[in-house]
């Protein structure tokens, strides 16, 4: 039986809970994502086909970030892979021992297609991916390398079931290791044609705080032709971002 259908009850470790203070902290707010490589972020796109898109910096014409400059979160789109399964990761940095992962993610107004994020840890600190399916076309086999599946927003890719406004996500992982977050879509290139973009904004570990405020969303035009040439434009943007982060990386070398 296949995990993804399992998945469910990982929903109920998506809470906002309250105990002591972890003794380190660690916090991102996404001001400049160039910067996460320096920063011991790991980018490793699986998808069956890599597509021309990567993770970019978030798109104020889209919709504003959750907190500070506008432009301040991380932003995915279904661009980053070519084929039919979506499988991009983003490894956060070491941070040692993790009481709870929280941060806050949207997808845009009115989707029109079913989007999913997974968070995964892996208890040994080990960061070798996985593709996160293999035997795509029986769905039998699921592979997320190093990493066990400790939560998922929308795990069941229901239609309208990822939040159209920036909602706070809390994991518990109580653990050393090493966690991640992966953009993961299955049929992107056939029906139901799932997979549209989703963002990412005010991550941290430890106990969860208040909820912060919820962003006003903006308005996003369908698929007419003005929706079509937004969307273009959107995938332009994250491809430049993208050999931009690779030129940069390349100049280290």
């Amino acid at each position: 039986m296949r995990m993804i259908y399992q998945w469910a009850a990982c929903i109920a470790c998506l809470t906002t809970l309250s105990g002591p203070s972890w003794a380190g902290t660690f916090e991102e707010g996404f001001e400049d994502i160039l910067a996460l490589d320096d920063g011991g972020w790991i980018f490793d796109n699986r998808s069956d086909f890599v597509g021309d898109a990567s993770w970019g910096q978030g798109f104020p014409g889209l919709f504003p970030a959750q907190a500070g400059p506008d432009n301040s979160y991380i932003l995915g789109a279904v661009g980053q892979t070519g084929g039919n399964v979506l499988c991009d990761w983003l490894i956060l940095p070491d941070v040692g021992f993790v009481e709870q992962l929280n941060f806050f993610t949207r997808t845009e107004s009115n989707a029109f297609s079913s989007d999913r994020l997974v968070v995964v840890h892996s208890p040994s600190g080990g960061i070798n991916t996985g593709p996160c399916v293999v035997d795509d076309v029986t769905r039998g086999t699921e592979d997320f390398g190093d990493f066990t599946v400790i939560g998922a927003v929308n795990p069941n890719l229901q239609a309208g079931g990822y939040p159209e406004q920036w909602t706070e996500i809390n994991v518990p992982v109580n653990a050393d290791g090493r966690l991640a977050l992966v953009y993961f879509v299955e049929d992107v290139g056939q029906p139901p044609f799932n997979g549209q973009l989703i963002a990412i904004d005010s991550l941290n570990v430890g106990p969860a705080g208040p909820p912060g405020p919820v962003g006003t969303p903006t308005a996003v035009p369908s698929l007419t032709a003005v929706g079509m040439g937004f969307m273009a434009g959107l995938m332009l943007l994250m491809m430049y971002m993208n050999r931009h982060r690779l030129l940069k990386n390349q100049s280290k070398h």
